[in-house]
């Protein structure tokens, strides 16, 4: 039985019309019905297409018009792509919607990689520097001083021993498997604020300690494959198997031309010994440190001098470098081409109360002719060194209590913080500055204290955190000293009341060189950089 089709519609293939529609009398249909009555014009289509419909013919024309046109446009795609070397390429634009392109050359991206690394120990760069002006007075302290101005004239510069170590905890211990476990973090770490951290609080002089890591020729870590490298250490602790010597350099390079072009950065970089069984200061150490120091950034960044800068002009934003190294493997002119100062382990004692150190006592010229003069006026310049790290002569012996430890270390340190007092003069009032003398006085050398100590060894232990702050349970409900301060018991808390006193007795506003501490931040109790340099009012 034929079923009748609705009105209205028009399938694409459609059943054959009927010869004869009885019930369908109009003449169309029935025109349309008989080949002879068909127009002429339409003879040729109903041959091709006797039964289809020609609204369907017209949808199916519409249909392949579309798929050609999309063929079109895949064709020229795939086209494009072959003639730019990026065949059948399915990687997204570089400006998706929602996306930035990122726009940054590939020394930015390399430097971003240094950084990176470094991290570990220079600590991290933020998005763009605290703008405010006290801020900008602490991190940029040294820049309204007079270019004419010497260091060694400064009232203070403010430093970090073992500033390396500031991200050394039991967590990070553990996480390097070749750290001996059994000794303990807080042995370690002197610090708990990051190198840049340091930088923006005015902390100008960074006591950092290098050795080699040798990660073979097959190396998992940074590096992998390439061998030796040289590292942080504090004695036998590795602080980190990623930051490199130079990644951290490259930390202070970047702070130099971005934050402290009108500063001067003091690195006493020392070759750390015993870190490993059988490890040494080999001729390999030697030409890696060598190779380094001598790079173009190098060249840029740190003085080219075997002498202290003689103004602070001179030096502004460049590293003096202390070269508590020897190359003595290398060949004379690699050794000279080395920058610095000349602070050998053979001139600096072991645990000692103060001691003098001629440290550009050189015997032949820089290799630069044009300097051969000036560098002979300023041979045997003289730096004046307090390192009494660990007291080894207490009344008590070997373990004397903790208040015994701390009294031994202070009289070092307020001993020595005297004599450079001593040597220099009282600031001179409003004009001077940050300076404590006159432009015109006789330079009477460099003098460097060390506040930091430690005796792990005592009974009871006496951490580098202990001697800076006293014992754990005297920071805790005591009161403070007077004017701010730490708790009771530590070196710093004695440093910042010295500090302090304007009194005949008293230190405030005097010379006393460079000021090297542990834990300089206590902890919000006190601020030993703002008294150092006069900007705790």
């Amino acid at each position: 039985m034929h079923q009748e089709s609705k009105p209205g519609r028009s399938p694409l293939f459609s059943a054959p019309v009927p010869q004869s529609l009885p019930h369908l009398p109009s003449p169309t249909l029935a025109a349309a019905s008989t080949p002879s009555s068909s127009p002429r014009r339409f003879k040729r289509f109903r041959g091709l297409l006797p039964t289809t419909s020609y609204r369907a013919v017209l949808s199916s024309v519409c249909i392949m018009a579309v798929l050609f046109w999309v063929l079109h446009l895949l064709f020229f795609s795939l086209l494009t792509d072959l003639t730019t070397g990026n065949p059948l390429s399915t990687s997204p634009s570089p400006s998706q919607p929602g996306e930035e392109e990122d726009s940054s050359s590939v020394a930015d991206l390399a430097l971003q990689k240094i950084l990176g690394d470094g991290r570990q120990i220079f600590g991290t760069f933020p998005s763009s520097f605290n703008k405010s002006a006290a801020s900008k007075r602490r991190a940029q302290w040294m820049t309204p001083l007079p270019d004419s101005l010497p260091l060694t004239r400064l009232r203070a510069i403010p430093g970090t021993h073992d500033s390396a170590t500031w991200n050394f905890t039991t967590e990070t211990r553990n996480s390097i498997p070749s750290n001996p476990s059994y000794l303990p973090a807080e042995w370690f770490r002197c610090q708990k604020k990051s190198i840049l951290e340091s930088l923006e609080a005015g902390v100008r002089f960074f006591d950092l300690r290098y050795a080699a890591l040798d990660t073979g020729t097959g190396g998992s870590g940074k590096g992998g494959g390439q061998g030796t490298r040289l590292v942080f250490w504090h004695k036998m602790a590795l602080l980190s198997e990623v930051a490199t010597v130079e990644d951290v350099l490259f930390g202070f390079y970047k702070w130099l031309e971005e934050r402290g072009a009108g500063e001067v950065v003091m690195i006493s970089l020392q070759y750390e010994h015993p870190t490993r069984s059988h490890a040494s200061n080999t001729p390999q150490v030697q030409r890696l440190l060598h190779s380094l120091l001598t790079t173009p950034a190098a060249r840029r960044f740190i003085y080219p001098s075997h002498s202290l800068p003689p103004t602070l002009g001179d030096a502004r934003g460049k590293i003096v470098l202390l070269k508590r190294f020897d190359l003595p493997d290398l060949p004379l002119d690699q050794q000279l081409a080395v920058p610095g100062l000349n602070f050998s382990p053979s001139l600096w004692p072991e645990n000692n109360r103060g001691f003098e150190l001629v440290y550009n006592q050189l015997d032949v010229g820089d290799g630069d002719q044009s300097k051969g003069v000036e560098e002979e006026k300023r041979r045997n310049e003289t730096a004046y060194i307090e390192d009494y790290f660990e007291p080894n002569d207490l009344p008590s012996g070997m373990n004397g209590s903790v208040t015994e430890n701390v009294m031994a270390k202070w009289e070092a340190v307020e001993g020595h913080l005297r004599a450079a007092a001593a040597a220099g003069a009282a600031a001179s009032g409003p004009g001077a500055g940050l300076g404590a003398r006159g432009e015109d006085d006789e330079d009477d050398g460099l003098w460097i204290t060390f506040t930091s100590g430690e005796h792990v060894l005592n009974e009871p232990n006496i951490t580098p955190e202990v001697m800076a702050l006293g014992p754990e349970e005297q920071r805790q409900g005591v009161p403070k000293v007077t004017g701010g301060g730490t708790v009771k018991g530590g070196v710093n808390e004695k440093l910042l009341a010295l500090l302090k006193d304007d009194g005949p007795d008293g230190l405030k506003g005097k010379r006393l060189g460079v000021v090297v501490m542990d834990f300089w931040e206590m902890e919000g109790e006190g601020d030993l950089i703002g008294a150092l340099l006069g900007l705790d009012g």
